[in-house]
This record gives C-alpha cells, structure tokens and sequence, in this order.
C-alpha cells in the first residue's frame, strides 16, 4: 500500500472515529490528510470503499494486537489478558466505543459490506474467546458470558465514561462468575 494511501486511510480512521461516518465528507478526508481529490480517489473508488478499507484495516490491527497480548497463555490467563486489552482501550484518549457498532449503525440497511465486515470482527473476537474457553467447564457459558460482558463494557464505558473502580469490579465478578461455572454441571 503506497504512503499516500496510508495517509488517506489513518485520516479518514481518526475523523470517523472522533466524529462519525456520516459527518465526514471525502473534502475533509481530502483536506486533513494533504492529498489531492484525485490521489484519494485513485485509492478509493468512493467513500463507501475507504470505509469499508478503513475497518477492513482496523480489524487487521485489531486481530494483530490481541493475537500479541494474549501469546502463548491459554484458558483463564489468555480470558484476563482480553479483559486486560479491553481495560486499556477503554482509558485510551481515542477511544469513542466499537467502531464497528459505529459504522453498522450509520450504514444503509441494504450495505451488506460494512455489516459482513463488522459481523466478522465480532465473530472473529467470539472465536477468540471460545477457544480460550473450551478447556474450561461449561465452555459455552463461559464463552458467551465473557464475551457478552466485554461487549456490554464497551457501550458502559463510553456512554459512563471509565471509571476503574467500576471496571475492577466488573472484572471481579466475571471471573467470580466462571469459577462459579466451573465448579457446576449445568
């Protein structure tokens, strides 16, 4: 991918993620990033293309630097190392909630691009968490719960704002809450 491109596509990242979608226009995208009109759609063929690039991107990135922080711990280890990863998102001056939820509620209903790549994000973390949890006792409710605790904290975190405490306990009880799976036949 060319410098130019990179450029386009870091721009257009940041200004969808501090406004929206809907409120960034390609003369924006164009005039932050310092090229041209033709440059970015030499790249881009439309906006919905450099949208969808955009989260095809941030998905890779996301994918990477999770697949990095968990390394080679398995089971309850790698499950509080996601946990772990979430916290530090959440405290980020960048972070504006889930992208992906983002860009699927802005998108048409019939743009069937953007809600495939974001159901493959979501997919891909929920594959992500079950494999860290089919060694466990009731993996499919261990799996289901953690996963839909991390996506809950998401949406509390950017509309309540962080707050440590609260996340601390959130991560306590979750944990609580998988010991008490494990020692339960369900």
């Amino acid at each position: 991918m060319s410098k130019s491109a990179i450029k386009i596509l870091n721009t257009a990242e940041a200004l969808f993620n501090q406004h929206s979608f809907s409120s960034v226009g390609v003369d924006l995208i164009r005039d932050e990033s310092g090229c041209s009109k033709t440059t970015l759609y030499t790249h881009f063929t439309n906006k919905q293309h450099l949208v969808e690039a955009v989260l095809a991107r941030r998905d890779q990135r996301f994918r990477a630097n999770l697949i990095e922080t968990i390394g080679d711990t398995t089971g309850l280890d790698a499950l509080e190392k996601i946990f772990d990863w979430h916290i530090a998102w959440f405290q980020a001056d960048h972070f504006k909630g889930c992208l992906f939820v983002r860009a699927t509620a802005e998108a048409d209903q019939q743009d069937n691009a953007i809600q495939h790549i974001a159901k493959q994000h979501k997919s891909w973390l929920y594959q992500v968490v079950q494999q860290h949890s089919q060694r466990l006792k009731n993996a499919e409710q261990v799996t289901l719960l953690f996963y839909t605790q991390l996506e809950g904290l998401i949406s509390r975190c950017l509309v309540e704002g962080f707050h440590l405490e609260q996340v601390n306990q959130q991560k306590k009880l979750i944990f609580q809450l998988i010991a008490l799976l494990q020692n339960q036949t369900l």
